[in-house]
């Protein structure tokens, strides 16, 4: 027999009831009211309720047997108003970080294009088969990666309906797998990801002494700093510098977390002729750059970088997106200021010599890494690492002392 409860942040009733020795819940999108209106909201909701549990032990999916039921409750006003996926979309809280806002917003654009008029349907109308096509749809245009992107923030969106609206009885995103997705669309991309190559500790000897000003001093900065990103390099501030201690503090603009990092004596030197240099009165170390980057202008930092890249030689130029299947994928350089940060750990974990320098636990924390998963995606080994490695195994076979005699296995395996 069911019946309809109260949950702590919910507004609408909660159908419960037994069914294979487990008891079940599903909202009933009744709304939960006071008074003479709250009396009839509650014998609409027992009525609902009847129906998803008897829809329970056969065929028809519970929410469909509900659906009449609640549209005569929202005739009778009863009901709370379920959004569209549009509404609900447009309305979603907004991220504190600008990148992670921007992310959200572009995921929500694309899934509200793929559905199409049928956006403006009711979100609890989406069900697994739907995201799964849009997933589907997305793995064809663009790279796996982004499509991963797109689908965790439309993921979380459902579950926000779900756990906190009660607007859904499950997320339909959550039956997605977008690895099986991926193996039953493009199996031919493999893991679909384009791995960035580390600078050569001579090609960044080369832009330090070679670059223009001021992109030589913001590799130096960089290196010197343990691979710093190039938004934390452009906002780097002089205030952050304590020159007594020997130390900068700064709050990584990616993260927000708050690093100290010693001042080299190649960085002091570079930081104090800057200082010499400037006109006075910078808050920045490189002022012109915190411009561009606060400005409109952050995306061309970096494409500004690629082009001095190409026009010096460094790389031959980008990874054509007409190549790559799928009508909107990126060109992406093999290299670009973040090589930086993939030559800082592939160096310092032996990945150019064959010789780690330090613990991993040691490089992690001093690159601002949270973890050795994280960490492994900068990696790249080299020739010269693998020949190291392969040499340490052929000398351990010469340092191996027979123990069979050479005679007695040679007639050994003639009698065999």
């Amino acid at each position: 027999m069911s019946w309809i409860e109260k949950r702590d942040n919910c507004k609408c009733w909660i159908a419960c009831w037994r069914q294979g020795g487990r008891k079940v819940r599903r909202s009933t999108g009744i709304r939960i009211e006071a008074g003479a209106a709250g009396r009839h909201a509650r014998a609409m909701a027992e009525q609902t309720a009847a129906a998803m549990e008897t829809a329970s032990t056969g065929e028809t999916p519970a929410h469909k047997a509900c659906d009449a039921v609640r549209k005569v409750a929202e005739l009778h006003g009863c009901a709370g108003k379920i959004p569209t996926v549009r509404e609900y979309l447009t309305n979603y809280p907004r991220k504190r970080g600008e990148s992670s806002e921007m992310n959200q917003r572009r995921a929500f654009k694309v899934f509200l294009a793929y559905l199409g008029t049928d956006a403006d349907k009711r979100i609890d109308t989406i069900t697994p088969a739907i995201c799964r096509g849009f997933v589907q749809h997305e793995l064809r245009r663009v790279a796996r990666g982004t499509v991963e992107l797109y689908r965790g923030y439309v993921w979380s969106a459902f579950r926000r309906a779900v756990e906190v609206d009660d607007y859904m009885n499950k997320n339909p995103m959550a039956a997605v797998s977008l690895a099986e997705e991926a193996r039953a669309v493009i199996p031919e991309r493999g893991q679909d990801v384009q791995k960035r190559q580390p600078f050569t500790l001579e090609e960044i000897h080369f832009m330090i002494q070679s670059f223009p000003e001021p992109w030589n001093d913001m590799v130096a900065v960089s290196f010197y700093l343990g691979g710093l990103r190039i938004s934390d390099v452009c906002m780097l501030r002089w205030e952050a510098v304590n020159w007594r201690e020997g130390y900068i503090r700064l709050v990584e603009v990616k993260t927000r977390k708050e690093r100290y990092l010693p001042i080299l004596p190649q960085l002091r030197e570079l930081l104090v002729q800057r200082l010499t240099q400037s006109a006075g009165g910078d808050e920045y170390v490189f002022p012109d750059m915190a411009h561009y980057y606060m400005g409109s202008s952050k995306t061309s930092i970096s494409t500004q970088f690629t082009a001095l890249l190409r026009a010096h030689g460094m790389i031959a130029g980008t990874v054509d997106a007409g190549k790559r299947k799928g009508t909107k994928r990126h060109a992406v350089s093999v290299k670009s200021f973040h090589s930086i940060r993939h030559s800082v750990v592939s160096y310092l974990r032996g990945g150019m010599t064959g010789t780690a320098l330090f613990s991993p636990d040691a490089i992690r924390d001093t690159i601002g890494h949270d973890s050795e998963e994280v960490e492994r995606g900068y990696f790249t080994g080299s020739l010269t690492m693998r020949r190291n490695v392969l040499s340490a195994l052929a000398a351990g076979m010469e340092s191996v002392q027979p123990t069979i005699d050479a005679a007695a296995a040679r007639a050994y395996r003639q009698g065999a």
